[in-house]
């Protein structure tokens, strides 16, 4: 039956519809009491009457609602309306697997991600005794922040499990019998095509095809009938995977282990398969590629770590140098010869001249030229400014005091400017990014505001916008416009997009891990880019505007792509990204050197102690997610705290609080002297960073629910649950307790900072706040707060008062060398106002024009 918007089911309310399936239609709602949205999947009317159909539908609400694990849908409640049954459901923002799949296959890191925390939801059903029987890429969803949850256990039932206690266990005792088939043709197990009585080991099976299919693009089973389909399941080996995928063989041996024809034969538990999947995810690039050929690539997704996600501050990334080496059929004529960075470049309209900016040698950027086959260059002074783009007719869009959030990335005011020099003219702010369009007339433009990224072709009329983040806007010969769309807030998920004059949205390619420079073809037919796949090095790429992909050059370096020029040469910038880390301790006036490894990024620092707890989220990390250490001042080595997230050092110098890498994740507190970690009890808790309340018994995580989104939490060390003290929101990393431990301070929204009294239970925000701040600590009064401008080197420090707003700059924090520093965030300053630490990134470069590419 329909539902119209405003029917009420006691305290849901119907919103809107969102789809239908097999066995029913799901209305978006809302949940009057506890103010949520919700989701509300309501049986057919004309299956409502099937005894069979009923029965199935009300398995799937009783199956699912029996389970709570972040990887399931969470269940919470069944009902009936006018005798349509309904399941109130978590309300899911995303996409299906099976829509993701639509555009090819997946970069192998995400591939094995997704597979693992499906295997985890999938080992949390099979000890419940429930076994999911329909498990295929429908039946996945993929949410915005890339959690995998598992849909419709309607072909779920209960194992009989002795062992189990029945008291607690899930009330479903119906087992489908032997000869009757259930579940979809193409990602059943052969036990099930038999009509077996099947156990958990057929979700495995259904769980390998799916892997296969994530990481080849292809089915590996899949006919043109449903018949042939059942017997390649059933006798014929799964398609070979193609070469050029280049798998390592432990991936390869891990899907036909799944795959195995007999059930004995494979994984025996959906535990033990998460374990070997989450193994495979920390293979490296060496371990896939040739051993010559050791590759660094840009890792955007680290920006969460750095920021909360701030208007204009787009990406951070990760980079190590490694010599050059130069293919024989390429030419690399070397155009800059100083030392720093450079944020783009272009061929002039003779192709003979070259214009770039760049900040030498920690100066503020400027806009230089240089001419083919000389080693000079001549300064514009249009300082600071970084180049946009160059014209046909060699007039300059500039971008002017801004702030770069990565390769191609500048967000400031965008003016016009003249080759020659001059003074220029300001035109917008808040611009990313902009290109001329084909006479030279007009620009295309990128703006950003908080949440959203607009498109503006000419500068005023909007043609396309996205809650994600676009960047590197490239109009064609014809008008036609290629851009970067990173998914948001993760910004390692990048695909290519085209855009018409009247805004029609094109995907060329997706599941980039990073492109960090675009540009049409020489002939303006197709576009190249330099980008990563998966574990592959930044390459240089071509695609044709369907999608096809082509590898023109790749080199033991990580390259971005500045220009092409149409006989078919490129502007080419090499990249040495690291990060390092700085501290002034008590007593101090030196800055101190507390870098390790190549991307160390500061999480805690205790000026009492003279330590700063970093995580490396660089390659020699042992882990994806990046290794904990804890440095001391007395110049040891670093202490190697493992994989887990460590944010917290406690207020006597002897504890470090963690959280572990499991799915729900745990507390670990760690002795700084020696021993075992102690781990307080689990919960249902997804916890993000942890930090210590000034007492010593309690915590604060940032952390979120299966049916809330992420809040502040205290959690007491002696393991009591733990308990909100803040409403949802968007909260930084990096949150921060005054010393007298009754306030948090912490970014909310995107872009405002917000300060919780923990002892009236009020929140407000800071008066005059100003968007781009981030905290960096309190004063010892506990009146007072430090906020530092993200992004700007040199950072300006602020102390700025909760209950006014008024401000003062507190200090201009600069490493003793600025070359090529970019970014300088974490900053953390001590309540003494004498003590403090930071980290930083320095990205390096040289430009090169490159001949020979085909």
């Amino acid at each position: 039956m329909p539902f119209a918007p405003g029917t009420r089911l006691g305290p849901y309310e119907i919103v809107a519809p969102l789809g239908a399936g097999g066995m029913g239609e799901v209305f978006r709602s809302r949940d009057t009491v506890l103010r949520r949205d919700v989701a509300i999947k309501f049986l057919a009317g004309n299956f409502s009457a099937e005894p069979e159909r009923l029965r199935r539908f009300l398995l799937e609400a009783q199956s699912a609602a029996a389970l709570s694990h972040p990887n399931i849908l969470a269940i919470y409640q069944v009902g009936d309306h006018e005798g349509s049954p309904y399941i109130v459901s978590e309300l899911l923002e995303g996409q299906t697997l099976r829509r993701l799949l639509q555009d090819g296959a997946l970069p192998l890191r995400r591939a094995l991600d997704f597979a693992c925390q499906i295997a985890r939801g999938l080992a949390a059903a099979h000890a419940k005794g429930i076994v999911h029987r329909d498990l295929k890429p429908e039946n996945v969803f993929i949410s915005r922040d890339n959690h995998a949850k598992i849909l419709d256990f309607g072909l779920a039932k209960l194992l009989d499990h002795p062992a189990t206690d029945l008291a607690n266990s899930p009330t479903l005792t119906a087992a489908t019998s032997p000869g009757t088939v259930l579940g979809t043709a193409a990602y059943m197990s052969p036990e099930q095509i038999r009509g077996e009585v099947v156990d958990t080991r057929t979700d495995i099976f259904s769980l390998g095809v799916m892997l296969r299919e994530m990481v080849t693009g292809r089915h590996p089973f899949l006919r043109q009938t449903t018949p042939e389909t059942l017997v390649a399941i059933l006798k014929e080996d799964p398609a070979a995977i193609p070469v050029s995928l280049e798998l390592p063989p432990a991936v390869g041996r891990l899907m036909e282990h799944c795959l195995e024809k007999s059930a004995d034969l494979r994984f025996q538990s959906a535990q033990d398969l998460a374990y070997d999947i989450e193994s495979m995810s920390t293979i490296s690039a060496s371990q896939k590629l040739d051993s010559l050929q050791k590759t660094r690539g840009i890792h955007w997704g680290r920006i969460l770590a750095w920021a909360g996600a701030t208007a204009g501050i787009v990406v951070i990334a990760i980079l190590l140098a490694l010599q050059l080496r130069r293919p024989a059929d390429l030419g690399w004529s070397k155009v800059t010869f100083d030392r720093g960075m450079i944020s783009a470049a272009r061929f002039a309209s003779d192709s003979q001249s070259i214009v770039y900016s760049a900040s030498w040698r920690g100066r503020p950027f400027d806009i230089f030229t240089t001419h083919l086959g000389s080693p000079e260059s001549r300064a514009l002074h249009y300082v600071p400014a970084r180049l946009l783009a160059v014209s046909r007719t060699n007039e300059l869009a500039i971008s002017l005091r801004s702030v770069s959030g990565g390769p191609d990335v500048a967000n400031g005011t965008l003016a016009r400017a003249a080759l020659e020099g001059g003074t220029p003219r300001e035109l917008l702010d808040g611009v990313d990014g902009a290109d001329w369009s084909p006479d030279g007339n007009s620009l295309a433009l990128i703006r950003t505001t908080p949440g959203v990224s607009s498109l503006e072709y000419p500068a005023g009329k909007e043609i396309y916008k996205s809650s994600d983040i676009l960047v590197s806007p490239r109009v064609s010969r014809t008008g036609m416009i290629a851009l970067v769309e990173f998914a948001n807030p993760n910004y390692i998920d990048a695909s290519v997009l085209t855009i018409s004059q009247s805004g029609e949205r094109k995907v060329i390619s997706s599941h980039w891990t990073d492109i960090t420079g675009l540009a049409w073809s020489p002939n303006g037919e197709r576009i190249w880019l330099t980008g990563r796949r998966s574990e592959r090095s930044v390459a240089l790429f071509e695609l044709d505007l369907n999608g096809r992909e082509r590898l023109l050059a790749k080199v033991p370096q990580d390259l971005q792509l500045m220009d092409v020029s149409s006989d078919g040469r490129a502007l080419i910038a090499t990249l040495d990204w690291h990060a390092e880390i700085y501290a002034v301790l008590p007593g101090e006036t030196e800055q101190r050197d507390f870098s390790y490894m190549d991307f160390p990024l500061p999480y805690d620092f205790s000026s009492e102690h003279g330590m700063v707890l970093f995580q490396d989220l660089g390659e020699s990390s042992s882990s994806g997610g990046g290794t904990s250490y804890l440095a001391t001042a007395d110049g040891s080595a670093p202490i190697k705290l493992g994989s887990n997230s460590c944010g917290g050092i406690s207020p006597n110098g002897l504890s470090i609080a963690c959280i572990t890498n499991d799915t729900p994740s745990q507390v670990a507190i760690y002795s700084v002297k020696a021993g075992t970690p102690r781990l307080l009890p689990p919960d249902p808790l997804n916890k993000y960073y942890v930090r210590w309340f000034p007492n010593g018994r309690d915590l604060l995580l940032v952390a979120s629910a299966a049916d809330h989104g992420v809040r502040l939490y205290i959690q007491p060390v002696d393991g009591s649950p733990a308990e909100p003290i803040s409403p949802e929101g968007s909260f930084s990393y990096l949150p921060a307790i005054s010393p007298d431990g009754t306030k948090v301070a912490t970014l909310a929204d995107a872009s405002t900072i917000y300060i919780y009294d923990l002892t009236t239970k009020k929140v407000r925000e800071l008066p005059n706040n100003s968007p781009g701040n981030v905290v960096a600590g309190w004063t010892a009064d506990s009146h007072s707060i430090y906020v530092v401008n993200l992004g700007h080197v040199p950072a300006t420090v602020y102390v700025v008062d909760i209950a006014t707003g008024q401000r003062k700059i507190w200090k201009t924090l600069s490493p003793p060398d600025p070359t090529g520093v970019d970014f300088i965030y974490p900053v953390m300053i001590a309540p003494n106002g004498q003590s403090y630490a930071y980290g930083l990134s320095r990205r390096m470069g040289d430009l090169y024009v490159v001949t020979g590419l085909k």
